[in-house]
């Protein structure tokens, strides 16, 4: 039996940075069409903020993989903090009436405007986030 080893980065917002660098050479490693870049970086930005600054809260560790299928690039962000269901909190639009005396809220929808299909999975402990671009993977 074979064990896969994921990139695992430090649950810091200092290592945003470092984290995008590692989608975009891996994202173009897979093929993806460089016009869905900034939508994937986007995503994993939001994720990975919703995890350390409303998920851990401190030290923590995230693991991230990427993968082609179909034509279609699947992002799966793991993690051992507290289980939130963050996909399902995420609105599906936003209210310009509604008034906001803190800055931030806005992640999970800009996550849903940027991948196709966002998924959420309660792990033993942590999470595990799946997000998925369809269409996005050039087949040549």
């Amino acid at each position: 039996m074979s064990t896969r080893l994921l990139p695992r980065f430090k649950a810091d917002l200092g290592e945003l940075s470092r984290i995008r660098e590692y989608v975009t050479k891996t994202a173009m490693g897979l093929g993806v069409v460089p016009t869905a870049l900034d939508d994937l970086r986007v995503a994993v930005d939001e994720a990975v903020t919703n995890v350390v600054v409303h998920g851990y809260g401190g030290p923590g560790e995230i693991t991230l993989e990427l993968s082609a299928e179909s034509g279609d690039l699947i992002v799966r962000l793991c993690d051992k903090a507290p289980a939130f269901d963050a996909a399902n909190e995420a609105p599906d639009e936003l209210n310009p009436d509604d008034s906001r005396t803190t800055p931030g809220g806005f992640g999970l929808y800009l996550m849903k405007q940027a991948m196709d299909d966002i998924a959420h999975r309660p792990l033993h402990p942590g999470n595990e986030l799946t997000m998925i671009k369809r269409n996005v993977v050039d087949a040549g």
